[in-house]
């Protein structure tokens, strides 16, 4: 493979994370705004702090239920300094004391992942968006957690969120059921959680995609579609809450956002295969960050964020000036996403008053512009500065 400069920009990306991940995120805890990052986004947008997906925004409600108001808890010392959310402080006291046997962990996983992982990214905090985690303390098992899924179903309460992740093609559901998420969680997961505890236990530490590939196969066989995305997400929690049962080092997935952020940073000069290349590619970065691969996943995941300059509009970031507030980056003519050139060539009025992320190419899409153009436009740009400056 060729490294491009995306890569080193990824590595410098990764530096910056880490840095914010222990001093805003775990295990300290000051104001992101004091951390003294030298990159606006990062400092403004509570998105950026983390390296290790288990203490990501998607995966903050998983740490209550599973340590509760506990010393165990990894943000312990935030939680006892008085410094713990009202959503924390809520879910971590309901839950503690609750123990539970793997298959019914395994189905709480199953069900976080496939209802939207509780993700809003426009609040703070981002992970208790539309969850039925904050109720089913009170149910013993996985039947009470059923009872509960179909009281609030036909009630037509809200536990699922697409904001940022995306449903799976549940299947249609019978007549005892509003939703096809309601039956597949009642009549599905159940069923799936119980045999994957068994494979489980089967002795020997399983790698990453070997897990996958059981529940990718378990799903084929019940007449289900494969659910990539979100069994992948089930597959870290393995990982992150019973590491003893996987070799963490293993080759992981790779999600769409991952996929964009590895085509960028590497040229495939080998002619190798589309896994293959994501393989060298992710290997390469565990070498050089330490990152394991299921961790370094979730990283490319926020990397091509922040190249876009990623924020979701509205709600607790409504204050900020979007004509103003730019990562870091070294790539000054990425052409997806939110970017300073854009508005310097006039291609854009005006970040601020936007209701959703420019993502992907949209700006050069709505000024008829190709990829090539708008790199020359940028360059054209620059070679007038720096006359301009000459004399």
């Amino acid at each position: 493979m060729i490294k491009t400069e995306y890569y080193y920009d990824f590595l410098k990306y990764f530096e910056l994370a880490k840095d914010q991940q222990i001093k805003c995120n775990v295990p300290n805890f000051m104001p992101h705004l004091e951390s003294g990052l030298k990159d606006d986004l990062m400092l403004n947008v509570e998105l950026y702090d983390v390296v290790e997906r288990k203490y990501a925004g998607f995966s903050q409600i998983i740490n209550d239920i599973f340590y509760g108001w506990t010393d165990k808890h990894p943000y312990w010392d935030r939680m006892q300094a008085g410094q713990a959310t009202a959503q924390r402080e809520l879910v971590a006291k309901n839950w503690t004391g609750r123990t539970h046997s793997l298959e019914t962990w395994l189905y709480l996983f199953i069900l976080h992942r496939v209802t939207g992982s509780a993700i809003n990214y426009g609040t703070k905090p981002s992970g208790y968006h539309n969850t039925l985690l904050f109720k089913l303390h009170l149910a013993d098992d996985i039947d009470d957690m059923k009872k509960i899924i179909k009281a609030e179903g036909k009630l037509g309460k809200p536990f699922y969120t697409s904001i940022g992740y995306q449903f799976p093609a549940f299947p249609k559901p019978t007549s005892d059921y509003k939703k096809g998420g309601d039956y597949f969680l009642c009549e599905y997961a159940p069923r799936l959680a119980k045999e994957l505890s068994h494979f489980l236990a089967i002795p020997g530490k399983k790698d990453l995609r070997e897990i996958g590939q059981f529940m990718l196969d378990w799903n084929v066989e019940n007449g289900l579609r494969q659910y990539k995305f979100q069994y992948a997400a089930v597959v870290a929690d393995i990982a992150d809450w019973f590491p003893h049962f996987v070799n963490k080092e293993s080759m992981f997935y790779y999600g769409t956002n991952a996929v964009e952020c590895i085509s960028y940073l590497a040229k495939n000069d080998n002619k190798l295969k589309k896994e293959d290349f994501l393989d060298e590619v992710m290997m390469q970065i565990y070498e050089d960050t330490g990152s394991v691969p299921y961790n370094a996943e979730d990283v490319c995941c926020d990397y091509i964020r922040w190249v876009e300059n990623y924020v979701r509009p509205g709600d607790d970031y409504a204050h900020l000036d979007y004509d103003n507030l730019w990562s870091s980056s070294s790539i000054k003519d990425h052409p997806r996403g939110r970017q300073k050139a854009m508005l310097e060539l006039g291609l854009v009025e005006t970040f601020n008053g936007m209701t959703s992320h420019p993502s992907d190419l949209k700006v050069l899409n709505d000024n008829n512009l190709d990829v090539d153009d708008y790199k020359a436009m940028i360059l054209h740009s620059a070679m007038d500065k720096n006359i301009k400056n000459g004399a």
